[in-house]
């Protein structure tokens, strides 16, 4: 028997790791660390967000899981002094980015997302057929601002740019970058803890992630601090160009592997990751869901 991942096994990892972080983030103490005048990097609610104090209230860069939105408002408001809340940008669908948008949805706010984001939102997802679902949230969660391409924000003397990551980690990813601070939220492109995954069930491919990662360098200055999806640490410009050079050369070797007739066991056999455990942990997954992303876009008809 391989160490390939089964089918049930992969698709219930899938989608960014939802049901572990989960799990994970219940027991997770929240940390609020400060990266500018008003400006608050949350982490512990499952995934990192960021949230700013502008003149009509809080705008938040993502939510955290739903678990914990309570805390998160609570933890926001005591930091920054506001207790109203003016907008919330949706980076992706994911249920550990999205935590605060019934809540928030509820009381009015603005939620900003790409259009695929609301559209899964407000379905069900499975990732097997009796797999456990993803069901949408409420109407009121749902966003009720959408853009296909990009935008902005404006928030006192900040402006928050926001922009399209196409069929990255999902199909509707958003950068968001707070330009007067020079932070860039990269929801989740870039994991900030290891390797990236991209959900080819809602649209994300290896390609699209490294074509994502391109994107968000250039965004960067030598000065951006990049808030990546998970981690405790900020990273940098050169750590993105650092990680990108090397999904771009694994892309390139998943790709001559498919051509070459490979299957997933194949690729896992021959760990074209091998050389970079030490920078990003274990590739099992990491390799088994970019060669399966590759497979709607470049495997040849049967």
């Amino acid at each position: 028997m391989t160490s390939f991942l089964s089918r049930r096994r992969f698709l219930l990892s899938s989608a960014g790791g939802l049901l572990a972080t989960t799990a994970l983030a219940a027991r997770a103490p929240l940390v609020a660390q400060q990266l500018g005048d008003g400006l608050e990097w949350i982490r512990g609610a499952g995934a990192n967000l960021v949230v700013l104090k502008g003149p009509e209230g809080l705008v938040f860069a993502d939510g955290g899981l739903a678990a914990h939105a309570g805390d998160v408002l609570s933890l926001a408001q005591k930091r920054l002094g506001e207790k109203r809340a003016a907008a919330l940008l949706n980076s992706h669908w994911h249920r550990e980015h999205t935590g605060l948008n019934e809540r928030l949805g509820a009381l009015g706010v603005k939620i900003i997302a790409h259009e695929n984001t609301r559209l899964w939102l407000s379905t069900t997802v499975r990732y097997e057929p009796d797999g456990p679902p993803f069901l949408p949230l409420q109407k009121e969660g749902r966003p009720n601002l959408t853009t296909w391409r990009d935008g902005q924000l404006v928030a006192g003397d900040e402006t928050l740019q926001y922009g399209y990551l196409s069929q990255a980690h999902t199909d509707g990813d958003l950068y968001v970058h707070f330009t007067k601070s020079d932070v860039l939220v990269t929801g989740g492109v870039v994991a900030g803890n290891g390797w990236p995954t991209a959900d080819w069930v809602t649209g994300g491919w290896i390609n699209g992630t490294v074509a994502g990662y391109q994107a968000l360098i250039n965004r960067c200055t030598e000065q951006t601090r990049v808030v990546s999806a998970h981690g405790d640490r900020l990273m940098t410009k050169a750590d993105l160009q650092a990680e990108h050079q090397i999904l771009a050369k694994l892309a390139g070797d998943l790709s001559k592997m498919m051509r070459s007739g490979y299957g997933p066991e194949d690729v896992l056999a021959a760990n074209p990751a091998k050389d970079f455990i030490v920078q990003m942990g274990d590739p099992t997954r990491f390799l088994t869901e970019s060669f399966r992303s590759m497979w709607p876009r470049m495997a040849p008809d049967a």
